[in-house]
């Protein structure tokens, strides 16, 4: 058999259902359901302008008003209210730990997002993001020391990660058993995942093993 005939097979199903099948099912909804896939839509990955991790801080935040379906069950009425829900810094940790949604889920499609975040490396100043009230001696500025990178996809992917030897006051990239030195501008990349940032000029007592206090306060308002 000629192969080049084989492999221009064309495959077809064929469904033949009877009258009864048929009342069985009541398929008048079938014309007014969305369509969820097209060619290339699962393996589209979504790509967007540049940002820079203030823009990101700013929106993660920003007010977000409650829906219908996420309604606050208000402790004082005994019913649920519409409401909005705001996150506030209340105290900020010795080392500094920023995870960037690199993941969009929605109803049909789950995406790697491949934006590059511009993140500061020296002088993170986060005073705009405390509360005054609370500010108090604290000295909210820090430095970039390690990043780790994810390469890939959802279903799989590959780690690595770029960690500053502060002794030497150098960077090196970790790449499983393969670790070399990098200059401080190789460092930013749309791969970045997770970011570590210590407090510059503050307590080293996290850095050390000690503990590390991070307050958020979930306001709502109705």
């Amino acid at each position: 058999m000629d192969s080049n005939r084989v492999l221009g097979l064309v495959i077809r199903v064929l469904m033949d259902w009877g009258e009864k099948e048929h009342g069985m099912y009541n398929i008048d909804h079938m014309d007014v359901l969305p369509e969820v896939f097209k060619p290339g839509f699962m393996s589209k990955k979504t790509r967007q302008e540049a940002v820079n991790l203030f823009s990101c801080l700013d929106a993660f935040l920003k007010e977000e008003p409650l829906g219908p379906d996420d309604m606050w069950y208000c402790p004082g009425c005994k019913e649920h209210r519409q409401a909005s829900k705001k996150l506030d810094l209340w105290r900020l940790p010795e080392i500094l730990v920023v995870h960037l949604k690199r993941f969009s889920y929605s109803r049909y499609m789950k995406n790697k997002l491949d934006t590059f975040v511009n993140f500061p490396i020296h002088d993170l100043n986060m005073s705009k993001y405390v509360k005054p009230t609370s500010r108090g001696d604290q000295h909210p500025v820090y430095e970039l020391y390690a990043v780790i990178n994810h390469y890939g996809g959802l279903g799989g992917g590959h780690y690595s990660a770029y960690a500053k030897l502060v002794e030497e006051d150098n960077w090196y990239h970790f790449d499983d058993s393969h670790v070399s030195s990098v200059n401080e501008d190789e460092i930013r990349r749309s791969a970045a995942y997770v970011l570590f940032y210590r407090r510059v000029g503050g307590s080293s007592t996290a850095a050390n093993g000690g503990p590390v206090d991070i307050e958020m306060v979930d306001s709502l308002e109705t």
